[in-house]
């Protein structure tokens, strides 16, 4: 045992990760870059520590070309994985499996694809098996495939155990970078002392390359087809690379940096290989090409150095070998044993897919160990080249799931079939048997099998996989469900789920539903669905239940995959019977744009400008405008209608016409079920205030197309309708002014003669009596005159004219109005109590002054109750009189209180007032400089009003 070995390969392995644990710690954008380029440098496992050498002495600048067209597909990741991304973050895909079966949908897609993965896979295990191997007989000096195969299994078990229970993979992650970051300055140091050892520098070296013809030997591209292509669509179907661009929880921005990051760090890495090449065959090392990382130092007598490639060989063994057996573990559990599984019947159901999954994990690095046990003698790139050329297989079905929507479910299985068998006997099954030879009796010609014409075979079985998935798609049909998940699909496609009416009215309803097909694990499902999109549970807004749905969907796809899914979901929340016509969700439209719309390009880019524009439109719009789908869904409520009815945008969108509150759930509602096509002056009671709308709709007949929608046009017409009515009233006004003006003609007559006759009675007679009754006679008559000269004056719309002011005593004015009150039908009623000082008075008309308050006292003695009590006050501030009237009687609504001074407002029942006395009131007291205001309730009560005088007081008062 080279126990000097061990200690630096143990201390360099806990150093860097320690290392890497403090770089992650950091939690910033440039750390977060770092450890995942890191990572995916890794996630090949020893491709780049131990096959490339042997590739490049193998293959020549070959080599380049292979590991470009591997990390290739982060290129152009925007073309291929990034829409499988964005279809991902709506429904959530665990695996390339669920990603094929969505596509193709059926269970045989998940089990053929599944299967396929794993028999790929199977190769790259071994390789990195292989590498262990080769590690431990350097340090311990002898052959210990036995304890090396089960220490093996018992770590990856461990980090497998760890991983699966935790749901994380940040920790896995770590490892990897851990070990991409021991490769590099493996790779570095090791090429640099090589160089320095061997040659003595590069001038040298180079040198030395001409003179032994390795110039001319690395130009060797016989091959460099094949490995491009297998390469490439290894890259593509390769399931760490789906993991991390799809399946994580990057963001988009860190999902773009790989696109550079990862074909940059791959080409900075193939730098020192060259050399490594060189200086091994100058020296002429008895170790395989694939051993020069560690074998090189060793021959330096650098241990340090020799540790450091040891410790990266090692981590990225352990780290791929966990990686891919907890993907094909996830595989296996999703595509064979979940749909099988009555999930009602299993307690605590999370529990018992996390042991499961495990156990599967377990059991397939079982497998794979054992099955190591009996492959021939192979280098580490051999069993690359075979395992690449298997994932190659799944690469068509998943380039032709994105860009070809013909491709069909038999096709995809017809061509992975054919495909993988040609695979197994002429590339697989060799590195187990070994490789044979058919001899073709017809022709005399052998074929060989296994790695003497890997280059043919592969491309052969790639070729047979897309003819036959070609010819089987255009000679079968697709079912409806095939053609919908086909659009769904492609490339270019932004996926939205369907706006489907749920059965379920509420978050309680949707709950019990999920539960009788999922058990327990329902309640945890929809208090995760509420937590994540911050919903109440007392939601019953048609489109926030479709949210929850499918926010619970996404999360069961990461959870069972989508196989099981499906078949909880469809038991559940029964989907329509055709999914080709239905309208999608406009609501998760225009999140998933508002999020996503910036990454569109080309005439979907213009295309998403425009619909932006037009929106701004309709919002800015003065007029209020609904939208409406065939259920009473609200599609589209702008600024204008939120601004009538105080309901935000974001509470009202997604939600049923029901559930608006009153007047406009009615309103609406009665409207659209109508045959009408527009209402005017609908009249609304809001807030206090009345106010009137005109309703219009694009349709007068029911809509039965799914896709329809009903538009409403909302028009406040508040102003028109005062404006109208105020014209009315003003009509009205007119009319009473000519009416008051003939009144005052015909009256003014004979009162003339009355005090005509009046005063010659004073001249005619002595009689004390007689001269006094004429004297009254001449008084009542000088007050009609008074009267009939205020008609003239309203008739012809002036003010009132006050030719005398004097002064008026406002004591002597409030009792003879109560005195006039006091002799009607209405005197027992209530009770009027003055406190008016003696000495108040204020300039003005005595007679309108009495006017002014029998027309508010008979108000209150009107609004009150019997035997209630009615108060007149009056105080006196900064040179005002104020004069207070309260009532305890029924007030005045608040609707009408700001309409009291016009004409014709009344409170009172039809035929019991004209609307007028109070728009006189109002007209007397400003012609006295005053003012005056109404409180309902009363000041200091609740019920009730109080009516407030206020006059200037004489100049000259005593």
């Amino acid at each position: 045992m080279n126990s000097q070995l061990a200690i630096y390969t143990i201390a360099i392995i806990i150093l860097g990760y320690i290392l890497l644990r403090v770089i992650a710690s950091w939690n910033t954008k440039g750390s977060e870059n770092i450890i995942l380029t890191l990572a995916l440098l890794a996630s090949s496992g020893v491709l780049m520590a131990m096959g490339s050498i042997e590739m490049a002495g193998r293959y020549g600048y070959s080599m380049i070309i292979a590991l470009f067209a591997f990390s290739l597909v982060f290129v152009i990741a925007p073309l291929v994985l990034f829409p499988i991304r964005r279809l991902s973050n709506v429904i959530r895909l665990a695996t390339s499996v669920d990603f094929l079966t969505f596509r193709y949908r059926g269970r045989k897609v998940a089990i053929a694809a599944t299967i396929a993965t794993i028999l790929a896979i199977v190769p790259l295990i071994f390789a990195q098996l292989l590498a262990v191997s080769s590690v431990i007989n350097i340090i311990f000096n002898s052959d210990m495939q036995i304890i090396t195969l089960v220490t093996m299994l018992g770590v990856v078990g461990l980090i497998c155990h760890y991983t699966i229970k935790s749901g994380a993979q940040s920790n896995l992650r770590l490892i990897l970078a851990t070990a991409g970051a021991l490769l590099l300055v493996a790779l570095a140091i090791s090429a640099w002392i090589s160089i320095g050892n061997s040659f003595g520098g590069l001038e040298a070296m180079d040198s030395w390359v001409i003179l032994s013809g390795q110039q001319e030997t690395i130009k060797r591209l016989d091959t460099s087809y094949s490995l491009f292509i297998i390469f490439l669509a290894a890259g593509l179907s390769f399931p760490t690379n789906f993991n991390v661009l799809v399946t994580e929880t990057i963001t988009d921005r860190q999902a773009s940096m790989t696109s550079w990051a990862y074909p940059l760090i791959i080409l900075l890495a193939c730098i020192p290989l060259y050399p490594m090449l060189w200086s091994g065959l100058n020296l002429e090392s008895s170790s395989s090409f694939q051993e020069y990382l560690f074998a090189l130092p060793i021959m330096m007598n650098q241990p340090v150095v020799a540790s450091l490639g040891l410790a990266s060989i090692l981590l990225l063994s352990i780290a791929v070998c966990s990686s891919l057996t907890i993907l094909g573990s996830r595989m296996i559990l999703n595509s064979m044993i979940l749909p099988d599984k009555n999930l009602t019947q299993q307690i605590n159901l999370s529990y018992w897919i996390t042991r499961t999954h495990l156990a599967l994990a377990v059991g397939l690095m079982l497998f794979f160990v054992t099955l190591s046990l009996s492959i021939k003698s192979r280098s580490i790139i051999d069993l690359y080249l075979v395992g690449f050329s298997g994932l190659a297989q799944l690469t068509p079905g998943l380039i032709a799931a994105m860009y070809l929507p013909k491709a069909n479910r038999k096709g995809f299985i017809a061509g992975l079939i054919g495909g993988m068998f040609l695979w197994l006997i002429s590339l697989a099954l060799p590195l187990i048997f070994g490789d044979w030879e058919w001899q073709i009796p017809i022709i005399g010609k052998s074929l060989l099998f296994g790695m003497q014409a890997w280059e043919v075979w592969a491309i052969e079985a790639l070729l047979l996989n897309i003819t036959l998935c070609t010819l089987f798609s255009i000679f079968t049909k697709m079912d409806e469900k095939e053609n919908t998940y086909a659009s769904i699909c492609m490339a270019d496609n932004v996926y939205i789920p369907i706006r489907v009416e749920l059965g379920q009215k509420t978050v309680e309803e949707l709950t019990q539903k999920l539960f009788f097909v999922l058990g327990e694990d329902a309640n945890i499902e929809v208090k995760n669905a509420l937590e994540t999109l911050g919903f109440d549970a007392d939601e019953a807004r048609p489109a926030a239940l479709r949210q929850i749905r499918d926010t619970i969907n996404a999360s069961l796809n990461m959870r069972l995959g989508v196989l099981t899914t499906e078949n909880v979901m469809s038991e559940a929340f029964p989907p329509p019977k055709s999914l080709s016509n239905q309208p999608e969700d406009l609501f998760v439209l225009e999140s998933v744009l508002a999020v996503h719309g910036n990454q569109l390009t080309g005439i979907a880019s213009e295309l998403n400008k425009l619909r932006v524009h037009h929106r701004e439109i309709l919002d800015k719009l003065p007029i209020g405008i609904v939208s409406l789908d065939q259920n009473g869904e609200i599609l589209k409520w702008n600024e204008a209608i939120s601004e009538y009815t105080n309901l935000d945008n974001s509470s009202v969108f997604g939600s049923s016409i029901a559930d608006l509150p009153e007047p406009w759930n009615k309103e609406i509602t009665g409207f659209v079920a109508s045959d009408d096509i527009i209402r005017d002056n609908i009249s609304m009671e809001l807030n206090g205030k009345r106010r009137w709308f005109t309703f219009q709709k694009s349709t007068g007949v029911p809509i039965d197309d799914i896709n329809d929608e009903v538009i409403l046009l909302i028009e406040e017409k508040t102003e028109s309708v005062l404006l109208i009515q105020k014209s009315i009233n003003n009509e009205r006004l007119a009319s009473v002014g000519r009416l008051a003006a003939g009144v005052a003609h015909e009256i003014g007559n004979p009162v003339t003669g009355i005090a005509c006759l009046a005063q010659n009675l004073e001249h005619e007679s002595d009689s004390k009596q007689v001269l006094e009754t004429a004297e009254h006679i001449l008084s009542q008559t000088s007050r009609i005159n008074r009267i009939v000269e205020s008609l003239v004056n309203f008739s012809r719309g002036e003010k009132s004219i006050i030719k005398n002011l004097q002064r008026v005593n406002l004591h002597e004015v409030a009792e003879e109005t109560i005195q006039l009150l006091t002799l009607g039908d209405n005197a027992s009623q209530v009770q009027f109590k003055a406190n008016i000082p003696s000495d108040f008075e204020i300039l003005g008309d005595y007679h309108q002054l009495i006017q002014v308050f029998l027309n508010l006292l008979s108000n209150s003695r009107d609004a009150s109750t019997a035997d209630s009590e009615v108060t007149i006050l009056a105080t006196e501030a900064d040179g005002k009189i104020r004069i207070t009237i309260n009532d305890s009687g029924t007030g005045i609504t608040q609707s009408l209180q700001s309409q009291l001074f016009e004409p014709f407002v009344t409170s009172k029942d039809p035929g019991k007032g004209t609307g007028l006395g109070l728009w006189v009131v109002f007209n007397l007291v400003k012609g006295l400089d005053g003012d005056i205001t109404i409180n309902s309730p009363a000041e200091n009560n609740t019920c009730g009003t109080t009516v407030a005088l206020t006059f200037n007081k004489p100049e000259n008062q005593a």
